[in-house]
């Protein structure tokens, strides 16, 4: 009973109860911050990835767009053999929506993208829904989209994009290689 009068007793349990304390609340800060980079990382990673198959995507649709306007150059009438099985693959597009990486992406980006895939979805709903009544608009649409994406410097910028998030998250000590199976 007497050491629990003694002055040191409570003086060392005092500071045994002060430094658990500070040491906890410094392992949490540093835990936190930990934490922290690691959502940063991972959330740039996911917004790569998407930006880049949405890169992947939309060259994919301007080279397959072009190959339509391509057909039809130099004619003086374009027909509905020549827009056939005209098709815009949006899978990633569309999948992009639910992705919380999608707002990541540089805002001007995006809306030409959205603006792309409007448009010339737009203008392809509309051609087949009016039994291809009008093929020349279509393709002066696409044709119109497909320029404007270039004057722009669309398939650029999102290419200048990804590459530099990709040397962020590399310079992170994170890989972005994909394995090999």
């Amino acid at each position: 009973m007497s050491t629990l009068k003694s002055k040191s007793y409570w003086i060392g349990h005092s500071i045994s109860i002060i430094a658990t304390i500070v040491g906890v609340y410094f392992a949490a800060i540093a835990g936190l911050n930990v934490a922290i980079k690691i959502e940063v990382i991972s959330a740039d990673r996911g917004t790569y990835y998407v930006s880049s198959s949405l890169q992947k995507e939309l060259q994919f649709n301007v080279d397959n767009m072009d190959a339509y306007i391509e057909k039809g150059k130099g004619k003086p009438y374009i027909f509905k053999e020549h827009l056939a099985g005209i098709k815009l693959n949006n899978f990633i597009f569309q999948a992009s929506k639910f992705s919380d990486s999608t707002f990541e992406i540089e805002p001007t980006l995006l809306s030409e993208l959205s603006i792309y895939y409007f448009n010339v979805g737009s203008a392809i709903d509309y051609y087949y829904s009016s039994k291809m009544a009008s093929p020349k608009s279509l393709y002066k649409i696409i044709k119109q989209e497909s320029e404007k994406l270039n004057s722009q410097q669309t398939l650029i910028n999102l290419a200048r994009y990804n590459q530099a998030l990709a040397k962020s998250i590399e310079d992170r000590g994170v890989s972005l290689s994909q394995p090999d199976y």
